[in-house]
C-alpha cells in the first residue's frame, strides 16, 4: 500500500487528525477521559481478542489510544499510522515508558501475533490489497481482527465504499478463513436474533492458513 504513504497522503491524514482533534475540542487530548471512555465498536472488538500474551499491531492507530489499551491488557502492543502528527501525540500520551512503540515505520513481515485494524478498510481505495498486507505482518497462526461500519453508519467524507456482508467477505477471503460478526451500538440489540436497523459495525476475523509444516 505504498499509495497510502506518498507525502500528499501523509499531508492529508496529518490534517484528518488534527481536524478531528479540533472538532472534539479539549476532552481530544485528555489521556484520562478518552481511556476510560473507549469507543463500544473497540470495547466490543477486545471482548473477541484478547492481546493479552500476543505481539500485537494496531494498524492505523490514529494517536495511540487504543494501543495504549492493548500494551494494558497485557500485549507487546505496536502502534502504527501515517500521520506524524498523530504518532507524535500518541508518544506524548505515552510519556517516558518504554512500550508501547509508535512508529510510521511500516512493519516487517511475519513480526505479529495478532493485528487490530479498525475502521480503516472503508478509507483505502484497494481493500483486497490492504488485507493482503496486513496478512504478511503475521507470524505462523496469527490473524488480523478489525471493525468497520455496516452500510453507512458514521459516514465520512472520505471513505470509499460502504459495506455489506458480501462485499466484506470480498475483500477478506483471499486472504484465508473469514469470521464475521455484525455488532450494535445498543447492546440488547444484539441478543435479537433478527437483523436490525441502528448503528452497527462488522467485528471481522481474518486467519491465513498455516504453511505447511507449521505447528
Amino acid at each position: 500500500m505504498a499509495a497510502m504513504r506518498t507525502a500528499g497522503a501523509v499531508e492529508e491524514y496529518d490534517r484528518h487528525y488534527q481536524e478531528w482533534v479540533e472538532r472534539q475540542g479539549p476532552r481530544a487530548l485528555d489521556l484520562d477521559w478518552r481511556m476510560t471512555h473507549l469507543l463500544w465498536r473497540h470495547r466490543a472488538l477486545l471482548r473477541r481478542y484478547s492481546p493479552e500474551g500476543r505481539r500485537v499491531l494496531d494498524f492505523g492507530c490514529m494517536d495511540g489510544i487504543f494501543t495504549l489499551k492493548l500494551q494494558g491488557l497485557g500485549g507487546e502492543a505496536v502502534g502504527y499510522d501515517i500521520s506524524p502528527a498523530a504518532i507524535a501525540q500518541a508518544k506524548r500520551f505515552r510519556g517516558p515508558a518504554a512500550r508501547p512503540v509508535f512508529t510510521t515505520v511500516p512493519p516487517g513481515p511475519g513480526q505479529f501475533d495478532r493485528i487490530y485494524c479498525q475502521e480503516v478498510l472503508e478509507h483505502v481505495v484497494d481493500d483486497v490489497g490492504l488485507v493482503g498486507e496486513l496478512v504478511s505482518y503475521l507470524a505462523s497462526g496469527g490473524s488480523v481482527v478489525g471493525t468497520t461500519p455496516v452500510g453507512e453508519n458514521f459516514w465520512d467524507p472520505d471513505h470509499k465504499r460502504s459495506y455489506d456482508e458480501a462485499l466484506l467477505k470480498r475483500a477478506l477471503a483471499p486472504w484465508g478463513r473469514v469470521r464475521l460478526h455484525r455488532y450494535y451500538r445498543s447492546p440488547l440489540r444484539n441478543f435479537v436474533p433478527v437483523r436490525q436497523r441502528g448503528a452497527a459495525v462488522f467485528i471481522f476475523e481474518v486467519t491465513p492458513p498455516s504453511p505447511p509444516g507449521a505447528r
